[in-house]
């Protein structure tokens, strides 16, 4: 207990020791030269001199003068690319027409090709030819996928070399079918 007296002790002094430094006085010039500042216009205390002005404008100056040459430097970058991309693009159409027009002559060099062997195709007894037909169908159908791609991206190399193979293919079992000897039954 007498630890806690002897700090309410110590709290009774330093609360009487506070009140004892308690001043008031009267100011009635206050409020009201409170009042009359916030009434006066503001006055910024710093001018600028010539040397500030000066700063400022080769400040804007450097800054003006660094856009423009920026600005003027990038038309100038803009038609070389664009004439590079035309280029390419015009070099791009030519070579897919001409891939167009092989491809076509291709296509009618095995239609033609399977209008000949149509007639062993329908000889049943063989199962060479059966075998055959069924590959047909598969290549068919490989070559109608890879003909949707090409027409979803025409200018993708590998997608047109891929289908150069499946027409390889095409050719190879036709000529297979063309070969065949009806009598090897």
């Amino acid at each position: 207990m007498t630890v806690t007296n002897h700090q309410s002790d110590e709290d009774d002094n330093l609360r009487a020791a506070a009140r004892s430094l308690h001043q008031e006085w009267d100011s009635p010039n206050l409020w009201p030269a409170i009042d009359e500042a916030l009434r006066k216009p503001v006055v910024p205390t710093r001018r600028w001199g010539w040397p500030q002005l000066a700063a400022a404008a080769a400040l804007v100056l450097t800054i003006g003068g660094a856009g423009w040459m920026t600005w003027r430097a990038l038309p100038a970058a803009g038609p070389a690319v664009d004439t590079a991309d035309a280029q390419d693009r015009l070099l791009s159409d030519e070579a897919y027409a001409e891939v167009e027009r092989s491809e076509a002559q291709y296509t009618r060099a095995l239609d033609e090709l399977s209008r000949v062997v149509a007639p062993k195709l329908e000889m049943p007894d063989s199962e060479l030819l059966l075998s055959l037909r069924e590959r047909l169908k598969t290549i068919d159908a490989a070559i109608e996928e890879s003909r949707m791609q090409i027409d979803r991206n025409p200018f993708n190399a590998q997608l047109r070399r891929q289908l150069l193979y499946i027409y390889q293919e095409k050719r190879q079992t036709l000529e297979q079918i063309q070969e065949h000897d009806d009598t090897a039954l």
